[in-house]
């Protein structure tokens, strides 16, 4: 075993904290000599070979993400790559590892203002898993394939901006009400002009949109985000009825939160055909046993889940990126076809880390000429070889095996047939029929040996084709057969697989409130009292819209600012919440029996009841609600601010901003799976949520 170099010794490292990215990049066929070591920077997945298809390989559920203390090391890989992984993949992808997971320092080349000092501050939610309200399944150890961490909300009136010393501040104080509040996630803003669907980025405050609140120099001040008399865009003031300014933009904030680096190797061999497939797929009519259509008839036939793709090229992204526009695959938007792209953005855009790939120094406004904030390290910083073992560690990444009652049901003789399961299987056999998996499809493409010779005819994406029942299936494909990508570190691991997903890879559109969207500042954090069964608790609400026009570097100009890629939820039930591209479903030890996060919710029993976030049930529960709006209020608990406004957010028209009418364009593609799941018994919502704790 070759050992591994120190880190002076290789050079300084770059980093990849949170697949954020500067731009969105694609590739032509590049290909490489076999036997050479130059490494295949824009890979593109061919058409999969049937007769080679093969379950994805994962390690033991009990054993996944189960690591020591950071910087991790070589033994550390056991319980995070594909099992077969060879001596050499996993040498490849140590440089990257040890960047990934060690704190660093101006000196070792991290720029002055960065995010955070590692990748791995953006993934250490495992560190707040509430280990006595969960379900004793969460991961409880620090490393890639953790999510951001989040405590509170963010209270952007604190870290906007800080009139002492003129730059914004880090959301590390847990008091979110008179503080910033505590989270790892990051801000995105721009300036947005809906009329002409423009941004000005504001690249005179931060090189790529991104506040950068914790500089690696304590010379240097974090990234504010520009008070509008420093605006030129606003700074004439705003029109109290349009929210727009005399040039015709308004601010955009939104915040990003790092997904968990789970099977992202099998996203990256997904063909671009097989997503404009999937794509032209959403088209065709569905049949499902429950009703929802008297609510929303505009969703009879392909039941309002048609998804979109989303496009781009590579040439702003890295030096050797290719024009080619291509189908995107990576990022909360699908703004970017290569995972490469996200490792360059990261190392460049988060920790401020130069590279052949990127020389590009991040920047700061608030800093300019700012006496001692300037780079240590003569770019460039790391050398290529850096975020390219950054990426082979993130395509190695497999999946933990599925939860034992799921793996019960699915090594059945009949994995669809009720009555041969303990109570505990069924109840998971019954969540996932509800969700609309046909059982047999997915066990022969999950379980190694399942696949009778010559196919099963059954649906390549494992939905059940003649009763999708609520039709969750319809956006979180559960199956999805990756191609063939060109020779290169993890390939074979990730080529001709069938690959549990659960995504489409497309941009779905997101609830809206109207209210929330054209205010000139972002809504601030809520203090409510929620009853439960222990009583009145204090808690922290979270808003329903999802929507934000934050869109650095959408080039493409597809995504809009209620459209969000679907999810993967590979994992969901072993790394747990936080969960939404923000984060704001949150269970955290630090506020869990204080202010917890709360919502409301929809069933067949209460309209609109309280639904506070204190297990992973509940996390669950919330995420599946905030896919739409809630009900039409009706008098009981719509979650209107007290007095019908929170800072500067104003709800005009009261409860109709935040519980509008059925036929309100402000909900969400998943308006009649919602309406469905609000259709069922409270024993049947649980049934869903125990089969998403099994993924």
């Amino acid at each position: 075993m070759r050992p591994l170099p120190t880190f002076g010794e290789s050079v300084r490292r770059a980093m990849v904290a949170g697949f954020v990215a500067t731009v969105c990049i694609v590739a032509a066929p590049d290909l490489r000599a076999q036997g050479t070591s130059t490494p295949i920077l824009n890979p593109v997945a061919a058409p999969a070979d049937p007769t080679q298809l093969q379950p994805v390989e994962r390690v033991p559920r009990n054993e996944f993400g189960v690591v020591g203390a950071f910087p991790l090391s070589e033994s550390d890989l056991n319980n995070l790559f594909f099992p077969s992984a060879t001596e050499d993949e996993r040498q490849a992808a140590l440089e990257g590892l040890d960047f990934f997971t060690r704190p660093h320092t101006a000196a070792e080349g991290a720029g002055p203002i960065a995010n955070q000092t590692f990748c791995l501050g953006c993934h250490e939610n495992s560190l707040e898993s509430v280990k006595e309200r969960g379900h004793g399944q969460l991961v409880t150890t620090v490393s890639q394939v953790s999510r951001a961490a989040r405590t509170t909300p963010t209270n952007f009136a604190f870290v906007g901006f800080d009139p002492a010393t003129g730059g914004g501040q880090p959301a590390d104080n847990i008091d979110p009400l008179k503080n910033t509040g505590k989270t790892a996630a990051f801000t995105v803003f721009d300036d947005f002009n809906p009329t002409t669907g423009t941004f000005d980025f504001l690249t005179s405050f931060s090189s790529n949109s991104t506040q950068h609140t914790r500089p690696t120099l304590s010379a240097c001040l974090p990234d504010p985000l520009p008070p509008f008399s420093q605006d030129t865009n606003l700074s004439a003031g705003i029109d109290p009825v349009t929210h727009l300014s005399a040039t015709g933009f308004r601010r955009a904030i939104g915040e990003r939160a790092a997904p968990p680096y789970i099977g992202r190797g099998l996203i990256e061999a997904v063909p671009d055909a097989q997503i404009l497939a999937n794509e032209a797929d959403e088209q065709n009519p569905i049949n499902t046993s429950i009703d929802a259509y008297s609510t929303y008839p505009e969703c009879a036939g392909n039941d309002c889940t048609a998804g979109q793709h989303n496009e781009n090229t590579s040439t702003a992204a890295f030096v050797g990126g290719d024009p080619t526009m291509r189908v995107g695959h990576f990022g909360l938007r699908a703004g970017g076809p290569l995972m490469l792209q996200f490792v360059v953005g990261g190392v460049e855009g988060e920790d401020g880390f130069t590279s052949p790939l990127n020389p590009n120094q991040v920047v700061s406004g608030v800093n300019t000429n700012r006496p001692g904030c300037v780079p240590q390290v003569t770019p460039p910083a790391v050398p290529t070889s850096t975020p390219v073992s950054l990426r082979a560690l993130l395509r190695l990444t497999t999946l933990p095996e599925f939860g034992p009652e799921l793996l019960a049901v699915l090594n059945s003789s009949d994995p669809n047939a009720p009555g041969q399961l303990r109570a505990s299987a069924e109840k998971v056999q019954r969540g996932a029929e509800l969700f609309g998996i046909d059982l047999v499809a997915f066990a022969d493409r999950v379980i190694p040996g399942r696949m009778p010779s010559g196919g099963d005819g059954l649906d390549e994406h494992a939905r059940n084709q003649s009763d999708r029942k609520l039709n969750c299936v319809g956006c979180h494909f559960p199956v999805t057969v990756t191609g063939q990508m060109p020779a290169d570190t993890g390939s074979t691991h990730v080529n001709n697989r069938w690959a549990p997903l659960f995504s489409d890879l497309l941009l779905h559109q997101v609830p809206s409130i109207d209210a929330e969207r054209i205010s000139s500042t972002t809504r601030l954090p809520v203090l409510v009292w929620r009853e439960t069964a222990e009583g009145l608790v204090p808690s922290l609400d979270v808003p329903r819209s999802l929507t934000d026009d934050g869109l650095p570097h959408q080039n493409s100009g597809i995504a809009t600012g209620r459209q969000f890629r679907t999810a993967p939820l590979m994992g969901i039930g072993r790394i747990g919440p936080p969960f939404l591209h923000d984060g704001r479903v949150y269970l955290s030890t630090q506020s869990v029996s204080t202010t917890p996060a709360s919502t409301v919710y929809s069933d067949a029993d209460v309209t609109n009841g309280p639904l506070v976030v204190q297990t992973v049930d509940e996390a669950l529960h919330a995420a599946i609600e905030l896919h739409d709006l809630p009900r039409p209020d009706t008098g009981k608990s719509c979650p209107l601010p007290e007095g019908g406004s929170i800072g500067d957010v104003t709800y005009p028209d009261g409860a109709a901003d935040i519980c509008p009418p059925y036929t309100s364009s402000n909900r969400a593609d998943a308006r009649a799976v919602i309406a469905r799941f609000r259709s069922l018994t409270a024993e049947d919502q649980k049934a869903v949520i125990e089969f998403l704790k099994q993924l």
